[in-house]
């Protein structure tokens, strides 16, 4: 009985997986028109600004012999499912910007696929993010990349955070990290980060917890030697030579 149940949820699994149910939903129209500020003026090729519950990400596409971008995340359940974009915006060489009204967008079961309405220029997008962490897709592989983390987040302890791909050159500014890899050639670029208040304060815990131990230890320690020294005075220790 249990094996029949188990072959029922994987096949609905499968069935949902199939007609898309389990993906990253549908995006609209209002979705893709919602407005936001980009800085069209970062040095690296990709710029990533997050601020919070979501990032701001710029392309920059110049020159590049490329006229769509595909946007998927990978899941463990069902492979590549689309992300959702939104606040979509498209900057000609000229610097005249366009929104969503003017750049294709598709979706399928596994991928997001913008047409860019030129070959040359740049594509900004909003996404989502993790409540301590950012996941960029690499849609354009090979050149520079930056994230930029929300003000008082930190990197800089291996054990509350992680940087993916390595190599990247941290700095710091106005409370900001600024990490950026010069070339990146991985599916993802992959920061969890936390708050560099946390860690003292969970260092302080650490710290008055090792001081309650350590006060154990020696409140212990002179309670066993106390019922030593009672034992001895008592004679309960003092043996006796004729039973020997």
């Amino acid at each position: 009985m249990r094996r029949r149940w188990l072959l029922v949820a994987f096949a609905f699994v499968a069935l949902a997986a199939s007609a898309g149910c389990l993906g990253g939903g549908t995006v609209s129209d209002q979705q893709l028109a919602q407005n936001a500020t980009y800085d069209w003026h970062a040095n690296e090729t990709v710029s990533v600004n997050a601020t919070g519950s979501e990032y701001h990400a710029v392309l920059n596409v110049t020159g590049a012999n490329r006229s769509e971008l595909r946007f998927s995340q990978s899941n463990a359940f069902t492979g590549e499912t689309p992300i959702q974009l939104s606040a979509i915006k498209f900057r000609y060489p000229n610097g005249t910007v366009v929104n969503a009204s003017s750049i294709p967008v598709s979706e399928s079961r596994d991928a997001l696929t913008v047409t860019l309405p030129a070959k040359r220029g740049q594509f900004a997008y909003t996404a989502p993010t993790g409540s301590r962490s950012i996941t960029v897709p690499v849609v354009v592989s090979d050149v520079s990349y930056s994230v930029t983390l929300p003000a008082g987040m930190r990197v800089s302890v291996p054990l509350v955070s992680s940087v993916q791909p390595g190599g990247a050159t941290s700095t710091l500014a106005d409370d900001r990290v600024h990490l950026a890899w010069q070339s990146v050639s991985a599916d993802e670029v992959y920061v969890k980060y936390y708050l560099e208040r946390d860690v003292y304060i969970f260092g302080g815990l650490l710290a008055l917890a090792a001081l309650v131990a350590l006060g154990g230890v020696v409140y212990f320690r002179r309670l066993i030697r106390g019922l030593e020294r009672d034992r001895v005075e008592s004679g309960l220790d003092v043996e006796d030579d004729r039973g020997r």
